[in-house]
């Protein structure tokens, strides 16, 4: 085959090389934009959880830093703790903590919450994220385990417990009393042995 025959073959099969560059590329930047390996890094958190006698309500601040000299686009997924006595949790809403911020769209993926964040250069980003979730058994838990995948730890993690018209009656973690009426834990340089797990029962007070 003539070196004209065999570029002219090239040029005719062409056209099937375009789709499947294309699916290479998606596949390659997919783990990203679904938040199952991170570009970017996770280095502080503030978590804020009410009790109340058949819910929860948490707070989460996050922040995140591109450690890169040029823009990137991460996905993140939102990891909730749902269970037979645990239902999935309602009024999630996530946002970017700056002046004006719209809300986040989340996303559905194969059952899996989450949103994507557009970083620039070197750019440090808050999102808080809320939710509620009912607990008729008076316990539940928080996801701290999924921090490992970020393969560094916090730098900095403060968790935070208000009772509203309850009483602590156990965590795995020892809490401390902070402000009035909160319980609390902080860590530096933080990788979570276990989540979060706490109870509590109605004040007969």
């Amino acid at each position: 085959m003539t070196t004209q025959t065999w570029l002219a073959a090239l040029r005719a099969r062409s056209y099937l090389l375009g789709p499947w560059l294309a699916v290479i590329a998606l596949l390659a930047v997919l783990p990203f934009l679904a938040g199952l390996l991170p570009i970017v890094r996770f280095v502080r958190e503030r978590i804020d959880i009410a009790l109340y006698p058949e819910e929860v309500r948490v707070e989460g601040l996050y922040v995140y830093q591109n450690p890169w000299p040029f823009p990137v686009i991460q996905g993140f997924s939102i990891p909730l703790p749902v269970d037979a006595t645990h239902p999935m949790p309602i009024e999630l809403v996530a946002a970017r903590l700056a002046p004006d911020a719209a809300p986040i769209p989340i996303r559905n993926i194969l059952g899996q919450d989450g949103f994507d964040l557009r970083f620039r250069a070197h750019e440090e980003v808050k999102v808080l994220v809320r939710y509620r979730q009912l607990a008729p058994t008076r316990e539940a838990r928080y996801l701290l385990l999924t921090t490992r995948p970020w393969r560094r730890p916090l730098e900095h993690a403060v968790y935070t417990l208000t009772p509203h018209g309850v009483a602590l009656a156990g965590s795995n973690y020892d809490l401390r009393q902070g402000a009035p009426n909160v319980l609390a834990f902080e860590r530096r340089d933080f990788m979570p042995p276990d989540d979060w797990r706490f109870s509590w029962e109605v004040d007969p007070r």
